[in-house]
């Protein structure tokens, strides 16, 4: 088919890819309306689900319950679309719900997602994410801005710091971003709901404060490829988040 190998081609060179309308608009709004009619404050699992002045910012029981968000991100066509993109089977790893409140939603400073991924024993960093857009997104709202074609740099090496909730992050020094932005230049997604992004888990991101009153959700799921098994996975995890604890 000479679109999907164009869509191929796309993912591979840019290593992301923008489908638009894959879910319909209104069913992408009935999920971002039924989180907001819950008590938020009884969906944050601990203090890190919350920022300042916001009762949630991230919702992470996404596969616990039946729902408009579940039944979104469980889409058999979506997985099979990834699968494609990919060159192998995957399968959903885990997956959460980012709110990014208006006027209060907080900063993700620019990463590869794999820097999460690499330490825990998954060898291979042919991973990807699944971004369902739930409200409208982009410049004005702190919409996500990547660096096309910089999952084909590899792993690049990152640095830690601490988020403004106490979480143990990591993000690429400023003098490797500028490296970056000559050579592939950025791109901030617009996106309307019902539209997904995937994108390879080399690929580098970040978005900015939301300094607007119009809030900004989207749904994330994390993807792996059942060739890409983990190593001594328990060990590794335990290794790894001993290390942020310090």
């Amino acid at each position: 088919d000479i679109k999907i190998n164009k869509v191929i081609e796309h993912f591979g060179n840019n290593g992301f890819y923008l489908l638009e309308g894959m879910f319909k608009r209104e069913d992408a709004e009935k999920a971002a309306c039924w989180l907001k009619s819950q008590d938020l404050e009884a969906l944050a699992t601990t203090w890190t689900d919350r920022e300042p002045l916001v009762s949630l910012a991230v919702y992470q029981n996404v596969h616990q319950k039946d729902s408009p968000i579940s039944d979104l991100v469980s889409n058999a066509e979506m997985l099979q679309l990834a699968s494609q993109l990919i060159g192998e089977k995957v399968y959903i790893w885990s997956s959460k719900v980012n709110l990014k409140a208006a006027w209060y939603g907080t900063v993700e400073y620019p990463h590869q997602d794999y820097v999460y991924w690499s330490e825990r024993g998954y060898e291979n960093i042919n991973m990807m994410s699944c971004m369902i857009f739930l409200e409208p997104h982009g410049v004005k709202n702190g919409g996500l801005c990547v660096f096309p074609g910089s999952h084909n740099e590899g792993f690049i090496e990152h640095a830690p710091f601490i988020n403004i909730n106490g979480l143990s992050k990591f993000t690429i020094p400023p003098v490797t971003l500028n490296q970056l932005e000559d050579k592939y230049g950025s791109k901030i997604i617009e996106a309307s709901p019902g539209d997904v992004l995937f994108f390879h888990a080399g690929l580098v991101h970040g978005s900015s404060h939301n300094w607007s009153s119009q809030s900004r959700m989207i749904i994330l799921s994390q993807l792996n490829t059942y060739k890409n098994k983990p190593t001594d996975v328990n060990r590794n995890t335990k290794q790894f988040n001993l290390k942020r604890a310090k």
